[in-house]
């Protein structure tokens, strides 16, 4: 009797971390994104990938230490202001920038990834000028979606 085992479809993977990389850069670049059409397995990767980004962000912050909360930094905020937002997206995205709050996690999937998206967007230009911070995030899209 053979057994055949089949590798699960990294396309969704791809697809959904890809996602994530070009939600950030389109808000680097001010613009406003489409929602992309993905497969809820896509979809899933796509938060789990627009998180990380922000993580890291948040711990490259100078002011970073773990025995207080992450708050965003002024330019950040300054930033964030300049982004149109709805209510209560945007107040899920201040949550985000004052280091969480619950209604976040109250958001659907697509709202929770864009937050993720604009915040790391925000940190990003507290740290780096936007051509440094846009070729920072193509690096990590070209780890995630060689093709």
């Amino acid at each position: 009797m053979t057994t055949t085992h089949t590798r699960p479809d990294n396309a969704d993977q791809a697809a959904g971390e890809t996602a994530a990389m070009d939600l950030v850069l389109t808000y680097l670049a001010g613009t406003l994104p489409a929602a992309p059409a993905l497969t809820p397995l896509a979809a899933n990767y796509m938060e789990q990938q627009a998180s990380g980004p922000l993580s890291g962000t948040v711990m490259l912050d100078p002011g970073f230490a773990l025995h207080r909360r992450a708050v965003m930094p002024p330019a950040g905020l300054a930033w964030l202001e300049s982004v149109p937002m709805t209510e209560p997206f945007a107040a899920a995205v201040r949550a985000l920038a004052g280091d969480g709050g619950d209604r976040f996690s109250l958001l659907p999937q697509e709202k929770r990834v864009m937050a993720l998206a604009i915040s790391t967007a925000a940190r990003l230009t507290t740290l780096y000028e936007p051509a440094e911070a846009a070729r920072r995030l193509l690096e990590v899209r070209a780890v995630v979606s060689p093709a």
